[in-house]
């Protein structure tokens, strides 16, 4: 793996200091060209800050798994009959995965979708009860459709998916894309949301980022299939779009709190798991 390293280092106090800092750098807000500065990987790196359970954002990572350092930014590997025949062997209906391959992505004034934004459903809650055994198939915990159109596609514990507004229709999700420096930004990200439950802590104290989470965050079955909508997007947009945490969307945002998540993600499992789906396709091209 090449590593790749940022200049400057997110933490929790990003949010008390002048905006000025933020644009001072290295990877700031460009509003004349509506996007991040940086190369692909250093926008990659921006983006993506591991974030905890609390839902505290980290410091910038040293480099990306090897799959994201490889792909992310780049000119899409595969023809969209590819793409469409790896759909169709593994049942990949348009209404789970952001709408159907032959629409284009959405657009910002003539600029196609580039980043590919993770957020956590912080949700359903389920109190001061233990999660029940049962969180990765339960059909009323995996309903898909119980958080409204909040993302493009919402993902669950058991591996389904649910194109909630199609990747070709432009959505705000983040506070960032509601403030003045990212207004015009509509259309320029595309948004996924990954159910996870939460419940409170288990001393009964309040919890500011929203109490306790599964371990692990995610199941096998969600990063598999977010790798195959990440592929799917990526097919969609002719580029391997950068992917990008929601929380971190939301610093830039000015945020009140740290929101958004994926809190836990683990993007190691993510690259893994999109490593696979891309030998699949590559097998069968």
């Amino acid at each position: 793996m090449r590593i790749c390293t940022a200049s400057f280092w997110f933490s929790i106090f990003l949010l008390l200091v002048p905006s000025t800092l933020v644009a001072d750098s290295s990877c700031y807000w460009d509003s004349t060209r509506i996007q991040f500065s940086g190369d692909r990987i250093q926008q990659a790196l921006c983006l993506t800050p591991k974030i905890r359970a609390s839902g505290v954002v980290e410091k910038v990572e040293g480099g990306l798994p090897s799959t994201f350092d490889e792909l992310v930014g780049r000119e899409f590997d595969f023809s969209r009959e590819a793409v469409e025949s790896y759909a169709a062997r593994h049942g990949l209906r348009d209404d789970e995965v952001g709408g159907a391959l032959n629409l284009r992505v959405s657009k910002a004034h003539g600029n196609t979708a580039l980043y590919f934004v993770l957020h956590d459903s912080n949700g359903p809650d389920f109190g001061n009860h233990s999660f029940t055994p049962d969180i990765n198939v339960s059909p009323r915990i995996n309903n898909l459709r119980q958080f409204g159109r909040r993302w493009h596609v919402l993902i669950g514990r058991n591996g389904s998916s649910a194109t909630l507004i199609d990747f070709f229709q432009p959505l705000r999700s983040s506070y960032f894309e509601a403030r003045e420096a990212g207004a015009k930004a509509k259309g320029r990200f595309l948004h996924v949301g990954l159910l996870l439950p939460i419940r409170s802590v288990e001393n009964g104290a309040e919890s500011k980022f929203g109490g306790v989470i599964p371990d692990p965050a995610y199941t096998r079955d969600q990063y598999r299939r977010l790798a195959q909508v990440y592929v799917i997007a990526s097919s969609r947009a002719g580029r391997w779009l950068i992917p990008a945490y929601a929380s971190q969307l939301n610093q830039y945002g000015r945020a009140p709190v740290f929101i958004g998540g994926p809190k836990g993600f683990d993007l190691t499992q993510w690259a893994k798991a999109l490593r696979s789906v891309y030998r699949e396709i590559y097998s069968n091209r």
